[in-house]
């Protein structure tokens, strides 16, 4: 037995010996700290971004948990990923922020494993990526019967977004009544706010948006307001109120006024026959005047027929 136990001794010490070579470099021999297993905690005092190595960054370890300029360690080149080339996600660190680093017993690269503040994140996916906030029932710690903690139901509140290669839509609701969602794909720009009340649609064609019985659309040919049944439509020359069925053209205010002014005028000079000769119709004169004279001040005043709310171009 004892030959026995001498010999599985031996296989300790040499197994011990395999993994004190494989672990070279590994372990810090100042503090005895294995990278890849406790990490090593520093600040990162340089970016790489356009050198022989770009996408790295140095860290400076901390000596004694304060930030020294003296003491520590300077790791150069850590990777920003444990995979090189990871295109995924990528996390490019602030200057002077916190880090963990560890390192590849295999590879010995080190890269980066927790940030305390970041310039860039990029998360990139080959088919969908989900970000959003759920509200859910409240952890009752007191009860135990109740849900734990990962199987708290939703109450139906939440904020998310979905991205997929064609479409990134974001909807918004409160569990009950009002939701609001937005969508972006190749062929629009949509919004919905409640139940189909107001939308919002941006296209290659136009633009529509609508409310209840409201609605404005936009595009090449056309302007379009619309109220119930009542519509103002814009073209290229020509304004339509309230239809573009059964229209007439409208009057332009200041020339009626003046060929109001002018047939008035012509009707002072008219005479009529009598046993005396054509006379004046002198019965009817001062009324002429006086109605010239309200014409001229409906023209100057904008009163009566004419009006600064509404203007109709030459």
């Amino acid at each position: 037995m004892s030959k026995v136990q001498s010999g599985l001794n031996a296989n300790t010490t040499i197994r011990e010996a395999i993994q004190k070579i494989a672990l070279h470099g590994v372990i810090n021999p100042k503090t005895n700290t294995t990278y890849s297993n406790e990490g090593v905690s520093g600040y990162v005092v340089k970016v790489h971004l356009d050198d022989e190595m770009a996408g790295t960054v140095d860290v400076k370890e901390y000596s004694n948990t304060i930030l020294s300029e003296e003491g520590g360690n300077i790791h150069e080149g850590v990777l920003l990923s444990a995979i090189q080339g990871n295109t995924g996600l990528l996390v490019v660190p602030k200057l002077y922020s916190d880090v963990l680093i560890a390192k590849d017993p295999v590879t010995n690269l080190e890269y980066v494993t927790m940030f305390s503040h970041v310039d860039v994140l990029q998360l990139d996916s080959h088919d969908t990526i989900t970000i959003g906030v759920k509200k859910r029932e409240e952890f009752d710690e007191s009860s135990e019967d109740g849900d734990d903690i990962n199987e708290l139901p939703e109450t139906g509140v939440h904020a998310v977004t979905k991205y997929q290669k064609d479409s990134i839509t974001t909807e918004v609701t409160d569990g009950e009544d009002n939701t609001t969602t937005q969508t972006i794909d190749t062929e629009k720009f949509e919004i919905i706010s409640g139940d189909d009340k107001s939308k919002q649609i941006i296209n290659q064609d136009g633009v529509s948006i609508e409310h209840d019985d409201s609605k404005m659309i936009l595009d090449n040919d056309k302007s379009v307001l619309e109220k119930g049944k009542s519509k103002v439509q814009i073209e290229d020359g020509t304004v339509y109120l309230g239809s573009t069925s059964g229209t007439d053209d409208a009057v332009l205010g200041g020339e009626l006024a003046d060929i109001l002014m002018d047939f008035l005028g012509y009707l002072a000079q008219g005479q009529t026959t009598t046993q005396l000769g054509p006379q004046p119709m002198i019965n009817q004169v001062p009324n002429f005047i006086a109605l010239k004279a309200k014409i001229q001040s409906f023209k100057a005043a904008h009163s009566g027929f004419l009006t600064n709310k509404v203007l109709v171009q030459k």
